[in-house]
This record gives C-alpha cells, sequence and structure tokens, in this order.
C-alpha cells in the first residue's frame, strides 16, 4: 500500500473548502427557485442562505470526520504483531518464559538448600511435580510481578 506523501494543512483543507462551497451554492440556487413558488412571487433569500449555510457546515463536518478517520496504519502491524499474531505463538512464548522463571526458582533453591535436595532429586524424589501442559486458569500469569 502506497503511502500518502506529507501534505500541508492548507492542502487538507483546500480540497473540502471547495466541495463545501460548490454544494452550498448548489443548494442555494435550488432553495431559491423550488421555494420561491413561481415568478408571481418574492424570491426567499433567507431561507435560500439559511440552507445553504447548512449544507456548507454538514459538507465540511463529514469531510473533516473522513480526514481524521484515514490515519494510515503501523507498518508494524503487517508483521504479525498485535491481533494479527497467532495465539499458539503467544502460548508458546508464555510457556517457555513460566518454564524458564520455574527452573530459575529451583536451581535458586537447590542453592540455599546445599547439596541434601540434589541427593532428593537423584532418587527420584521431586518437589515440583508434575508440569501441566495447559494454562493455569484463575491463578496470575505473573504473581510476582503484581505484588
Amino acid at each position: 500500500m502506497a503511502q500518502r506523501p506529507k501534505r500541508g494543512i492548507k492542502a487538507d483543507i483546500k480540497g473540502p473548502l471547495i466541495i463545501a462551497a460548490v454544494l452550498a451554492v448548489v443548494a442555494f440556487v435550488c432553495i431559491l427557485i423550488f421555494a420561491t413558488g413561481g415568478t408571481n412571487n418574492a424570491p426567499e433569500f433567507r431561507l435560500a442562505l439559511s440552507v445553504a449555510g447548512c449544507v456548507f457546515v454538514g459538507t465540511l463536518v463529514v469531510c473533516a470526520t473522513l480526514i481524521i478517520v484515514e490515519k494510515p496504519n503501523d507498518e508494524e502491524l503487517g508483521q504479525g504483531t498485535g491481533i494479527n499474531k497467532r495465539s499458539a505463538d503467544l502460548y508458546a512464548q508464555a510457556k517457555a518464559r513460566k518454564d524458564a522463571r520455574e527452573r530459575e526458582a529451583r536451581e535458586r533453591e537447590a542453592r540455599e538448600e546445599g547439596g541434601s535436595e540434589q541427593s532428593d532429586a537423584a532418587s527420584g524424589g521431586s518437589e515440583s511435580g508434575s508440569s501441566e501442559d495447559g494454562p493455569d486458569y484463575g491463578q496470575r500469569a505473573h504473581p510476582e510481578e503484581h505484588n
């Protein structure tokens, strides 16, 4: 997708102003002709000016809204980040981080306890138990960061 080159504020405003002015003139002429009701009646200038002003302001509001909404996306959004990221990858990354934290905690406990826990681990006893492959629902993902 080609990026729109940077333009000044005058270039962004000139188009909507021209469109609004043309539509206001068309509305003025149409109301002046059709609201008069024939050639025998006096032209309705106040009504035509009121409608032309409303059309001008309404057109500017619509154009300004469209200009504000038309904001190009960041390039990184197309690279598989944000909402385009696969949930399987997110889960695998979270599981790898959790396993690494648990491994570090076990190593830290082993260093603190000394050699007694290493002999228990060699004999088959393990304090960590079986690790689940699924997520831990109802528990915080990183409880050490929330306190």
